[in-house]
């Protein structure tokens, strides 16, 4: 992947994590307002969301794991072998 196709992808990971965050805000505003026996699916369904958001959060961390690591890595080819084994 490219460095610009690299940081799209982080874009729209850290866009949906957002995304979800305030979504399960917005669900557990509302849970109050509904019936009790709606209340209980409510919230499964937020602590659902924020798993997976959760998740979104571990995938981003290793994405940009990745990503620098591969960014290092180019740097490191650009400047030629270390130095750092040289007696």
């Amino acid at each position: 992947m490219s460095a610009i196709g690299d940081a799209e992808f982080l874009r729209l990971l850290k866009k949906d994590i957002d995304y979800f965050g305030h979504a399960v805000e917005r669900f557990e505003d509302l849970i109050p307002r509904v019936c009790s026996s709606v209340q209980d699916q409510w919230r499964l369904q937020a602590q659902v969301r924020r798993h997976f958001a959760m998740e979104l959060e571990i995938l981003l961390e290793k994405a940009e794991q990745c990503v620098s690591a591969s960014v290092g890595h180019g740097k490191d080819k650009d400047n030629g072998p270390s130095n750092s084994a040289s007696w």
